[in-house]
C-alpha cells in the first residue's frame, strides 16, 4: 500500500471517530451529569467531569422509579409475548398459504407503521373508555401493540419467505397435520427471527410514553417512562432525577438486547428485515 493509502486511512480513522465522538456525547453529559449537582450542570464554568459525585441522586431516582419497574415489566413483556403468538402463525400463513387480500393488509401495516403514535391516542382512548380498559395495564398493553404487531408482522413475513418449505412438506408427508408442521419445524428454524421480533417487541413498550401518557393517570399503574415524565415540572426540570433515572431506565433494556445479540445478528442477516 502506498503512503497516500495509508495516509488516506488514517485521516478516514480520524474523522470516524471524530463523529463517533460526537454522537456518543449526549450519553456522555447524561451519564456524567448524573453525578452532578445543578450548580455544576449549569454553573458559569461546566465541567466535564464531577468535583464531587452526588451518589444521592441516584438513590433518590432508584427509590421513585423501583415501584414503576414491575409495571414497564409486565407491559413489555406481555405485549412481546401477545405480538409473537398473533403475528407468527399470522406471517406463515400470510407468505405460505397466500390468503386473498394479503396485499392489502401488507399496505395497511406499513401505513401504520409511518403513522405517529398520536394519531392513535384519541380513537384508542374513545375505545378504551368504552370498554373500560382506560387506567389498566391490559389497556395499555393493547395500545402498545397497535405498533408492535404489524411491525412484527412485516418483519417475520420477510423472515417467514426464508424458510425451506420443503421440510413442512416433508413433514406432512409424514402425517403431520398443518399445525404440527407449524409447531415442530417452523418454529424452531424461524427462532432467531423470533426472538429477534419478540425483543423489537418488548423495546418498544419499554420506551412508550404516548400511550401511557393519555391511558394511565393511576400512580400505581405508571411505567418507568411516566414516572421520569415527571420531572418535567411547571418551574423547570428535575435534572438531579431524571439524567440518573434515564440511565436506570436503560440499563434493563441494554443488558436484555446485550444478553440476546446473537440471535439479533442471526435475525436479520437471515433475512428479518430484508
Amino acid at each position: 500500500m502506498t503512503s497516500f493509502g495509508i495516509s488516506a486511512r488514517w485521516w478516514l480513522t480520524l474523522v470516524v471517530l471524530i463523529i463517533t465522538a460526537a454522537l456518543l456525547s449526549p450519553f456522555y453529559w447524561v451519564l456524567i451529569g448524573s453525578f452532578m449537582t445543578p450548580a455544576e450542570l449549569f454553573g458559569l464554568h461546566p465541567s466535564l467531569w464531577p468535583k464531587h459525585f452526588a451518589v444521592e441522586n441516584w438513590s433518590v431516582a432508584l427509590t421513585r422509579l423501583w415501584p414503576h419497574v414491575l409495571n414497564s415489566l409486565l407491559v413489555s413483556a406481555a405485549a412481546s409475548i401477545g405480538t409473537l403468538l398473533i403475528t407468527a402463525p399470522a406471517a406463515y400463513a400470510l407468505v405460505w398459504r397466500k390468503p386473498l387480500g394479503r396485499q392489502a393488509l401488507f399496505a395497511f401495516m406499513l401505513i401504520t407503521q409511518m403513522l405517529p403514535a398520536i394519531v392513535f391516542v384519541i380513537p384508542l382512548f374513545i375505545v378504551f373508555t368504552k370498554i373500560n380498559l382506560v387506567n389498566t395495564l391490559p389497556g395499555l398493553v393493547l395500545a402498545d401493540m397497535t405498533f408492535t404487531v404489524p411491525f412484527a408482522l412485516i418483519m417475520l413475513s420477510a423472515y417467514m419467505k426464508e424458510l425451506p418449505y420443503e421440510l413442512v412438506e416433508a413433514a406432512m408427508v409424514d402425517g403431520a397435520s398443518q399445525l404440527r408442521a407449524f409447531l415442530v419445524v417452523v418454529l424452531p428454524v424461524t427462532l432467531p427471527g423470533l426472538i429477534t421480533v419478540g425483543i423489537f417487541s418488548f423495546l418498544i413498550p419499554w420506551g412508550d410514553l404516548i400511550f401511557a401518557l393519555s391511558l394511565i393517570t393511576e400512580s400505581t399503574l405508571q411505567p418507568l417512562t411516566l414516572e421520569l415524565y415527571k420531572a418535567m415540572g411547571q418551574y423547570g426540570i428535575d435534572w438531579a432525577f431524571l439524567l440518573p433515572g434515564s440511565v436506570l431506565t436503560a440499563i434493563p433494556a441494554v443488558l436484555f438486547v446485550i444478553a440476546a445479540s446473537r440471535f439479533i445478528v442471526a435475525g436479520v442477516t437471515r433475512g428479518a428485515i430484508k
